[in-house]
């Protein structure tokens, strides 16, 4: 016997499944996407005797396992999760499952080894493993279904459009591919292309909303939980005199000499990657005089973003609440978790290097308590985990030091603490250098929203800077 059930929208959701082998859920993080796909997972077995293989980001695979065990009469043994060495891949691709979940990678190479009667494939995250149609992994799940093997489809994701229309097309092929002939056909009609030949905006948008409106699910989470209040606060910061000094002199020439080397910013991706460095973690800048060293180009000297987060850090530890910091910048990241210690504020860790057992492990520590704080990188958490509550305390303060480039990411990162219907507004912070290359990205993170927003008005439009200037 199961020990959960169905939400009356979920069972809708079911339904459409059944009556669409091939479509899409495209409702928001935090809506209930999981639970009608494991039920379906069951229909599908118990019913027609198809099997499911569930690509997904490896960080999910222990979680939708329980999952499915909780929602359906699936035994422990036909749940088997494909990871280890080539020998235990081998033994859990032989086991007699009836579920199959396995990263992308793993799909990639191992699709073809999967009993014959395995002929759906749902994929969580879809954004996350297929965003282009030319990647290695793509290409090897349109091979799964153009061979006949695979026949039923369930990308999930809130954000199939992630910085690009283009990120949409894998999907929409596989559900139905008359739609548009190849990738580069989408591309010629909803492109806007430069004298180079370069996408520099779209168009269509229309044609986007039509093809999701036949073949998607869509719920937001303010139609399954209600309105949710969340308030961003765009903090705006001066930097530090030397840094100011760095920063413009290496803006305005291109180079900037320091006391062991100098900084070459004359290639466009290095200059941007070499000035966000300058920006949030001058402390701890690559000495490229000894590669693989770091050393503290201010001498000592904090950034004002630093001086910022220790006023929000001085507040946490005096109420005692938690509260949740993201930055994409790992060397950043090993700068706040000084300031943590320093506060003596207790936290969880997650970046690219930590393991995926420690990810488990801190997400766990965070949501039972232990620690009062959640220090990540947007790449490797802003999907998944569920940190509206630490222990019994509902997470009301999120802080943003630094952006990544994407709309989706900070979406997706934001749904960490709005999991369930809440009690109080989420306050979101977002740190911003006055005069800098942050102006720039919060433009590139408005104008991807604004494309989405064309396609899928329920996707919220993200003006997030504190710069008083027009995008």
């Amino acid at each position: 016997m199961t020990n959960a059930s169905l939400r009356v929208d979920q069972i809708a959701d079911l339904a459409y499944y059944m009556a669409n082998p091939k479509c899409l859920n495209l409702s928001d993080p935090g809506s209930g996407k999981t639970p009608s796909v494991c039920v379906m997972q069951w229909y599908m077995w118990s019913q027609l005797g198809i099997g499911t293989v569930w690509p997904q980001p490896k960080s999910l695979l222990k979680k939708n396992k329980k999952e499915i065990l909780r929602f359906t009469d699936f035994k422990d043994e036909d749940v088997v999760i494909v990871n280890g060495t080539k020998k235990q891949i081998e033994k859990q691709l032989a086991s007699g499952g009836k579920v199959f979940l396995m990263g992308f990678r793993r799909f990639t190479l191992s699709w073809r080894q999967l009993p014959k009667f395995v002929r759906a494939v749902h994929v969580d995250e879809f954004h996350m493993g297929y965003k282009s149609a030319d990647s290695q992994q793509t290409l090897a799940l349109f091979k799964a279904f153009d061979c006949g093997q695979m026949t039923h489809f369930i990308p999930m994701t809130g954000t199939l459009i992630d910085g690009k229309l283009s990120s949409a097309y894998p999907a929409i092929r596989i559900v139905e591919p008359r739609y548009y002939l190849s990738q580069q056909q989408f591309i010629e009609y909803h492109g806007v292309k430069d004298f180079d030949g370069n996408v520099v905006a779209w168009k269509n948008h229309d044609k986007l909303s039509r093809i999701f409106g036949r073949h998607a699910i869509r719920r937001t989470f303010a139609s399954v939980h209600g309105e949710q209040e969340s308030v961003v606060i765009p903090e705006m910061v001066d930097m530090a005199p030397k840094q100011r000094q760095f920063y413009d002199l290496f803006r305005d020439e291109a180079i900037l000499e320091l006391e062991k080397f100098f900084i070459d910013g004359t290639m466009p991706g290095v200059a941007f990657t070499r000035a966000r460095q300058l920006m949030e973690h001058p402390a701890n800048f690559p000495d490229l005089s000894n590669p693989g060293h770091f050393l503290d180009i201010l001498d000592g000297e904090p950034t004002e973003k630093e001086e910022e987060l220790k006023v929000h850090f001085e507040e946490h530890y005096t109420n005692e609440k938690p509260f949740i910091i993201f930055t994409p910048l790992t060397r950043q990241q090993q700068r706040i978790a000084g300031l943590l210690e320093q506060h003596k504020i207790t936290y969880a860790f997650i970046n690219g290097s930590v393991t995926q057992n420690q990810r488990d492990k801190a997400s766990e520590d965070f949501e039972e308590g232990r620690v009062q704080a959640v220090l990540a990188t947007p790449q490797t958490a802003a999907f998944g985990y569920n940190w509206q509550f630490n222990g019994k305390k509902e997470v009301d303060h999120m802080i943003f030091a630094a952006l990544d480039f994407g709309d989706a990411t900070f979406i997706q990162a934001r749904q960490r603490a709005i999991r369930g219907k809440r009690s109080s507004p989420l306050r979101i912070t977002t740190l911003e250098y006055n005069d800098s290359l942050d102006q720039h990205i919060c433009k590139l993170i408005y104008k991807k929203s604004v494309d989405a927003n064309k396609v899928d008005p329920s996707r919220p439009i993200l003006q997030l800077s504190g710069f008083e200037g027009k995008y």
